[in-house]
């Protein structure tokens, strides 16, 4: 709970303070009317020393009570336009326009619930010029560990902004119904995604080259069937001598489209899973220095990295490649019916392998 924080600033002239240090309150009797508490007898002891604070403590302890004092306890956040009222009490002059509402009157302090009529507000200039100061001179470089905006330490983490926030930032309007955690569980939840989809990565990257492999060899095998074939049709071409020539230019110039064709395909296939390793790889090493950094850097956005890691797939269908059959096409029927044709004496000498 937020501890009620000590009137700041210069008050406007005309504005009544409180009665010393203490608060007034209504419907409370007059000091005169209250019965005074009986003394009690005091025991001897012996007085414990005070710990004197270190010259780090000291600082420390005021710039908390500086961030308190120039914090608006009803938007926990720097004063915008602050106003005093009638009790002593600052805030921003919008958020007590919306916490008093339309009308004009008395309204009950946010604070300490001492009415104050409407007239008494009355904008607080110096504690509009301390802001202005403090801002500027926190412009400067934040030190690690500390919102950059409140200069408080970074304790939580945002799941909806997908950063580390302070305990100020948690309970200002940005963020409010937004899931909190606290920085080192959501350090570790988030260290042991990493971890689980790096190695996700891995094996899907050894999937991807145990294709590679399989298309190598594919390719390796289809190309010596290629070689035999080609041996085999210049062989039975060259039989036919100069009767066959242009059947012969004609049948592997159809090999050939085929063997640009098909080659054409397989260069695609191995250069898609080329690409796709190569990204796999410089996601893992993403994956990985996420992974091994400082814990405010892991958590800068780190499920933009997970989802990444998850969506990456390695589908392939490993195809066998095919060599067609030359004998079936309709113009080798046609060359042989032409041999039939030929005399007993024109064919001799010929051979044909067949199909």
């Amino acid at each position: 709970m937020r501890k009620s924080r000590r009137p700041t600033g210069a008050r406007p002239t005309g504005v009544p303070s409180p009665q010393g240090s203490r608060r007034s309150f209504p419907n409370q009797p007059p000091a005169e009317s209250r019965p005074r508490p009986r003394p009690r007898p005091r025991l001897a002891a012996t007085p414990t020393p005070t710990p004197t604070p270190t010259p780090t403590q000291r600082s420390g302890m005021e710039a908390e009570d500086l961030q308190e004092d120039l914090t608006c306890s009803i938007c926990l956040d720097y004063f915008e336009d602050p106003v005093s009222i009638e009790c002593g009490h600052n805030f921003c002059r919008g958020c007590l326009l919306r916490s008093w509402g339309p009308g004009g009157g008395s309204f009950p302090c946010p604070e300490c619930r001492q009415p104050s009529p409407f007239s008494s507000l009355r904008p607080n200039w110096a504690l509009a010029r301390l802001i202005e100061r403090t801002r500027r001179q926190r412009q400067g470089p934040v030190p690690p560990g500390q919102c950059s905006r409140h200069w408080e330490a970074l304790r939580l983490f945002c799941e909806d902004d997908q950063r580390p926030v302070c305990l100020v930032c948690r309970e200002s309007q940005e963020h409010q119904g937004h899931t909190m955690a606290p920085i080192d569980e959501a350090s570790c939840s988030y260290r042991e995604k990493l971890l689980k989809a790096q190695c996700s990565l891995k094996d899907k990257m050894k999937k991807a080259m145990y294709f590679q492999d399989i298309e190598v060899k594919n390719a390796t095998a289809w190309k010596e069937k290629m070689k035999n074939q080609r041996v085999r049709l210049s062989a039975d071409f060259a039989k036919l001598h100069l009767f066959l020539e242009e059947e012969e230019q004609l049948f592997l110039q159809r090999l050939s489209e085929e063997e640009e064709e098909t080659t054409k395909k397989q260069n695609e296939n191995t250069l898609k899973l080329h690409q796709k390793i190569t990204s796999l790889k410089q996601l893992i090493s993403e994956v990985r220095e996420k992974s091994e950094s400082s814990t405010l850097e892991l958590l800068q956005n780190p499920k933009d990295l997970l989802t990444r890691s998850e969506n990456q797939d390695v589908d392939y269908s490993p195809e066998v490649l095919m060599v067609k059959n030359v004998c079936q096409i309709p113009m080798m029927k046609e060359m042989l019916k032409r041999l039939q044709g030929l005399s007993p004496l024109e064919k001799k000498g010929m051979k044909i392998s067949p199909c």
